[in-house]
């Protein structure tokens, strides 16, 4: 991750109960954390209104795992074969 895109900042929001249950419910059911379970659901909403900005940083945060993923396919034979 470049280091422009360190996450610096913090958003604070109320939620019921009931709401922050739920949210920390999805957010194991996932295997992630509260934060990135927020900040992608929060991210998600923003692409489906067609907000350009959030289309980009998705289509990124994507790519950069999809790229890492391949990476560690192909370097995992060369691993193995040690």
């Amino acid at each position: 991750m470049k280091s422009d895109d360190a996450k610096t900042e913090t958003l604070q929001f109320k939620v019921t109960d009931s709401e922050r249950k739920l949210i920390e419910k999805c957010a194991a059911d996932e295997g992630t954390t509260i934060s990135k379970y927020v900040r992608g659901a929060v991210l998600m909403s923003m692409v489906m209104d067609g907000k350009a900005e959030a289309i980009k940083i998705v289509a990124r945060e994507v790519g950069e795992k999809a790229f890492g993923m391949v990476r560690q396919k192909l370097t995992r034979p060369t691993q193995e074969g040690r």
